[in-house]
């Protein structure tokens, strides 16, 4: 297993392009992506009792895995030309399989929605600038990293 800081590019990110198949058809998302930021998007409770002498504490009692995407728009690529067909798309259209690994190695895969789909825009003389969201739909399956 590497150890020291791994480079946040080897990270590998990857959708199922064709979702309602029989075959799963993974396209990569790294062909015009600048930056990619997971998000626990936890939720918590917090409480205060008596015993506590005026200090609180929290408990996390919910979360939903969030990748959130930025970058350039790159047309001809499988997983951004699939992302972008799904702009006008609600409900089922927008979901598909996502899995997401680590730079250790380790991965966390499951069903997904793509969420927040913005762009492409910008300056006139800029490459066009996008953002969108990946959602995991409930608790994604983790695997650990092998030695």
């Amino acid at each position: 297993m590497p150890e020291g800081f791994l480079l946040n590019s080897k990270y590998k990110m990857e959708i199922n392009i064709t979702p309602n198949e029989e075959t799963e058809t993974w396209g990569r998302l790294a062909k015009g992506i600048t930056s990619m930021e997971p998000d626990p998007n936890e939720e918590t409770s917090q409480d205060n009792y008596y015993d506590g002498d005026g200090y609180g504490e929290t408990d996390v009692i919910g979360a939903q895995l969030i990748s959130s995407f930025s970058g350039h728009r790159y047309y001809g690529d499988p997983a951004q030309d699939y992302i972008y067909s799904k702009v006008l798309e609600i409900g089922p259209a927008r979901r598909t399989d996502y899995r997401l690994t680590l730079p250790d190695g380790s991965t966390f895969e499951g069903p997904c929605t793509i969420a927040n789909i913005v762009g492409p825009g910008g300056d006139a003389m800029a490459k066009g600038e996008i953002s969108f969201e990946i959602h995991f739909a409930g608790k994604p399956q983790y695997t650990a990293p092998t030695p």
